[in-house]
């Protein structure tokens, strides 16, 4: 077999009027491919069984194999066409396809004992962290700014795959991009449309040879073929569209190449005032699936949240972190007469107004926006389900510390507990 196509498409939400116009366009338009790939967020949880009749009426309306990973939509059980004619590569495990083998995480986030697997094609719903990963904030995987996780970015660095495919980021659908040797493919979402509700989702045709080289075509449900004002080049888009996507959001597809020295990152945690070392820890950093270096500090930032979290929970039978919005909410004083501004608290706290312990929060965030308070709960005896505040945590980079030592005094003073980390970049 020297070369495989795949049809693929994700980001449906149960919307079986559309899977039957793509059908038909996907008929007309007599594209030739091998297989169908569906990135997930295929069904919808309010129309039971959405997800498993698309799957269904795909494989059988085009006559192909249907290989799926589920999305944060999907929650159905194994369709009855599996193995046969729909396969969740979740289910059966990597899948080969002559040369080619398409591995699939939707859930599960443990990686496959790398096997003979030839040229690998991973398939997972979320992006990975920092690539092409903008999502709506109440959509996104830890509430973070970033709609992808950085297990994602863990498996890329241990399949170091040909292509990935992924979906769940609307934004930036429809968009290829090649980044250190992988070649990134979001193909949210087929359920698009205008304004007046007319089907314009897109959809990849994406060809790989055995020798390693890729060509990806991207179609729309009623597109055309015209001259996109920003690139100069004939795509596929809608009608009314005066851009490729890809020039849509030019601005935001710029990377920087990181420093090999950072992939390795020793990371320790220490309570600054009895100097108890609570963990000593080397991580070790995919810098080649990071966008920049501003990905890059916010994806350790979120590995120095998990490992505090970590850390905490042998004390506490829960662990919560509180936003910043949180923050305000619980140690503001009510005043339902002003309005006060996040960026007043931050800059310009009024301790007999705010309270001493508000503004030492936001005296904190300040300096540096990567500051986290975290309260350890445990349950109160006799009353199932409830729980009492027992500690405080306010955690924080052991830098400011050394520009402003008695910090540490400070927060204790108002009742809470530092935690501090320092991270060093090791050969």
């Amino acid at each position: 077999m020297d070369q495989l196509r795949i049809l693929a498409m994700s980001d449906i939400h149960g919307k079986e009027d559309i899977v039957d116009e793509f059908i038909r366009w996907i008929k007309n338009d007599e594209e030739t491919y091998d297989i169908v790939v569906v990135a997930g967020d295929i069904g919808n949880p309010q129309r039971k069984g959405s997800m498993c009749k698309i799957l269904s009426k795909l494989a059988l309306k085009l006559g192909k194999k249907v290989i799926y990973v589920r999305g944060n939509w999907d929650i159905e059980a194994a369709c009855k066409d599996e193995p046969h004619k729909i396969i969740d590569l979740e289910r059966s495990g990597p899948y080969k396809f002559g040369p080619f083998t398409l591995i699939g995480h939707g859930r599960r986030v443990k990686p496959y004992t790398l096997g003979d697997y030839g040229i690998r094609i991973l398939i997972t719903h979320y992006p990975p962290y920092s690539i092409m990963d903008k999502g709506k904030k109440i959509d996104n995987y830890h509430q973070s700014l970033h709609a992808g996780i950085i297990e994602i970015n863990y498996l890329l660095n241990h399949y170091n795959p040909l292509v990935h495919i992924f979906g769940h980021s609307h934004s930036f659908g429809g968009i290829d991009l090649d980044l250190n040797g992988i070649r990134y493919i979001n193909v949210a979402r087929l359920d698009r449309t205008t304004r007046d509700g007319k089907p314009i989702g897109n959809y990849a045709i994406i060809t790989l040879t055995n020798k390693g080289k890729i060509s990806i075509q991207w179609k729309f449900i009623n597109g055309i073929w015209k001259k996109c004002n920003g690139c100069g080049k004939t795509v596929h888009i809608p009608q009314s569209w005066s851009l490729c996507r890809k020039c849509a959001h030019k601005n935001d597809l710029r990377f920087s190449r990181l420093d090999p020295a950072m992939s390795r990152i020793r990371l320790e945690i220490k309570d600054p005032l009895s100097s108890k070392i609570f963990l000593r820890k080397i991580l070790q950093i995919p810098i080649h699936t990071l966008k920049d270096q501003t990905s890059y500090e916010d994806f350790i930032d979120e590995i120095i949240v998990r490992e505090t979290k970590t850390v905490l929970s042998l004390n506490h039978i829960k662990v919560i972190e509180l936003s910043k919005d949180k923050i305000i909410e619980f140690y503001g004083n009510k005043n339902q007469e002003m309005l006060v501004p996040f960026s007043e608290y931050l800059f310009s706290c009024n301790e007999e107004i705010a309270g001493r312990r508000l503004c030492a929060l936001m005296k904190l965030l300040s300096l540096d926006k990567r500051v986290h308070l975290f309260w350890g709960l445990q349950p109160l005896k006799g009353l199932d389900g409830n729980y009492e505040l027992k500690e405080e945590y306010v955690v924080l980079n052991e830098n400011i510390i050394c520009s402003n030592p008695r910090i540490p005094i400070m927060l204790r003073s108002v009742g809470f507990r530092p935690i501090v980390y320092s991270k060093k970049a090791i050969k």
